[in-house]
C-alpha cells in the first residue's frame, strides 16, 4: 500500500509549529517574576529616592572695602601737583596724597585719603587728552558680602535658611572646589528686573569643601544653586497630584 508522504509532512509540520509555538511555563514565570520585581524596583526608586529642586543664579562676592582713585586732570599750564607720597607707599587715613598749586588763584589744595591702604600712581589719558595721573588707595581688606542675583519666575520658593552651593569664576570647581553657605536675608522687591538675596558663607573665610582657601579680591563673580527642597521622582511626574 503507498505511503502518503504528504500527509506525513504536514503531521510533522504542525507537531513542529505545536513545538516551536508553545513557551514553557518555567519561562513566563520568571518572565513574570522580573517584571513584576522590575516594577517594585521602580516604585521604590520612584517613591523615596529624592533629588534636589534647585534655582540657579548669579553671585557676587565684593570686599566692603573697595579702592579709592582720584584723577588728576591739568586744566591749564599753571597747575602743578605735588606728590607727598610715592608709588606703593602705605597710608593711613589723614595722610595727604598730593598738593594741587595753581599760581592763578594762589591757592594750594591738600589732597587727603580718608582710608587706609596702599598707593600706586599710573599715568592716565582720558578722551582729551588732559587727564595727567590716576592715584590709587588700595585698602586691605578681610571683610566681604555675598550677593546673589535670579530671575523672578520661582523666587517665592526661596526663602531664608536655605542652602547655597557657589562657584566661582577664576576658581574652576574641579580644581578648588566650592563655597557653601545659607540665605541670610532676601532683598523684597526687585532691583533692574532681578530678585537679590544675601548669603552667609558656612566659613568666615573663603573656605571651600576641599579645605582649599580662596584669596579674597575686590570683585568676584560666579554662579550659584539654590537648593529648594528635596522631591521625589514619582513628584516631579505628577506633581500636586500626589500628597
Amino acid at each position: 500500500m503507498p505511503i502518503d508522504n504528504s500527509l506525513n509532512s504536514e503531521q510533522q509540520s504542525h507537531e513542529m509549529e505545536e513545538i516551536v509555538g508553545k513557551v514553557p511555563n518555567w519561562i513566563t514565570r520568571w518572565g513574570i517574576t522580573v517584571l513584576f520585581f522590575v516594577a517594585l524596583i521602580g516604585a521604590f526608586i520612584s517613591a523615596f529616592i529624592q533629588f534636589p529642586d534647585t534655582i540657579s543664579a548669579d553671585v557676587i562676592i565684593q570686599a566692603l572695602e573697595q579702592p579709592g582713585k582720584v584723577s588728576l586732570t591739568r586744566d591749564d599750564a599753571s597747575q602743578e601737583f605735588i606728590f607727598m607720597v610715592k608709588d606703593e607707599d602705605f597710608v593711613k587715613p589723614g595722610d595727604t596724597l598730593f598738593i594741587h598749586k595753581n599760581d592763578k588763584l594762589k591757592i594750594n589744595k591738600p589732597i587727603i585719603t580718608p582710608m587706609s591702604g596702599q598707593v600706586f600712581i599710573t599715568k592716565g589719558i582720558d578722551a582729551d587728552n588732559t587727564q595727567d595721573y590716576l592715584v590709587w588707595v588700595v585698602p586691605k581688606t578681610t571683610d566681604f558680602e555675598v550677593k546673589l542675583k535670579y530671575p523672578l519666575k520661582g523666587s517665592g520658593k526661596i526663602e531664608n535658611g536655605q542652602e547655597v552651593v557657589i562657584n566661582i569664576q577664576n576658581y574652576p570647581p574641579s580644581d578648588f572646589g566650592y563655597l557653601t553657605g545659607k540665605i541670610s536675608k532676601i532683598l523684597p522687591v526687585p532691583l533692574e528686573g532681578q530678585m537679590q538675596a544675601y548669603v552667609k558663607l558656612d566659613s568666615m573665610k573663603l573656605k571651600t569643601n576641599t579645605g582649599k582657601i580662596l584669596p579674597l579680591d575686590y570683585l568676584m563673580e560666579g554662579k550659584a544653586e539654590i537648593i529648594l527642597e528635596n522631591r521625589t521622582i514619582a513628584k516631579r511626574i505628577f506633581g500636586n497630584i500626589l500628597p
